[in-house]
């Protein structure tokens, strides 16, 4: 992956959900090597706009391209396709819970047929121990805390090095601390060429590492 490659475009794009227009007119790039921070209230359609993104929800009007892919009239093997260039951190972490932490994140690369650079289980530890969760292979999700959980999410999304890293609020339940080793992780995984756009409603975490940020107002998207 290479700076300046554009990953995500979206031109005069309208968003609805339950039959009503949340966004309209939303205009935003994301490109290779960058970080975009959206920033709004809850309920303000940021769940929504991500949701878009990764072809959960059709776009009501405008174009939008993300991967190289026309999100307009996207559907069936295509919406796998470009699913499996991204990887997705869900507010409700979306684990399974009869699997190991570590069976979760082979569940990951099986799927997507990744190959690691070492052995499976080395590779997974070096993972766990990236996001902060050192030693917790073994471990079920229900045996974790909250912010361990997260952190396991995370390592999800990131296990098979995705060119574009989607984060719903992957900050919303960790103490400081572990916010910001977090968002310093969501910086070098820019810096080696991923695309990253998080929600937040924690805009002093990123405050240290360089981002765009775009808040939604309105019902529309604007830049800080």
């Amino acid at each position: 992956m290479k700076d300046n490659i554009t990953l995500v475009e979206y031109s005069d794009v309208a968003i609805e959900r339950g039959g009503a227009r949340i966004l309209e007119g939303v205009n935003f790039s994301i490109k290779a090597g960058e970080i975009v921070t959206i920033e709004g209230p809850i309920g303000t359609g940021k769940s929504s706009l991500f949701k878009t993104l990764y072809a959960d929800l059709p776009i009501a009007a405008g174009n939008a391209k993300v991967l190289d892919f026309e999100l307009k009239g996207l559907h069936g093997r295509k919406v796998s396709k470009l699913r499996r260039r991204m990887g997705i951190v869900f507010q409700d972490f979306h684990l399974f819970d009869n699997k190991t932490v570590a069976d979760n994140l082979q569940f990951v690369i099986d799927s997507l047929e990744y190959k690691p650079p070492c052995d499976n289980d080395e590779y997974i530890a070096q993972v766990l121990e990236r996001v902060g969760i050192p030693g917790k292979s073994g471990t079920f999700p229900h045996m974790l805390s909250g912010g361990e959980k997260q952190s396991v999410a995370i390592a999800r999304a990131i296990v098979c090095k995705p060119e574009l890293i989607i984060a719903d609020e992957p900050t919303g339940n960790l103490d400081e601390a572990s916010a910001l080793h977090i968002a310093e992780l969501l910086y070098s995984l820019a810096q080696e060429g991923a695309g990253v756009i998080v929600a937040t409603h924690d805009e002093i975490i990123f405050r240290d590492f360089p981002h765009r940020t775009l808040r939604i107002d309105n019902g529309t998207l604007i830049e800080q």
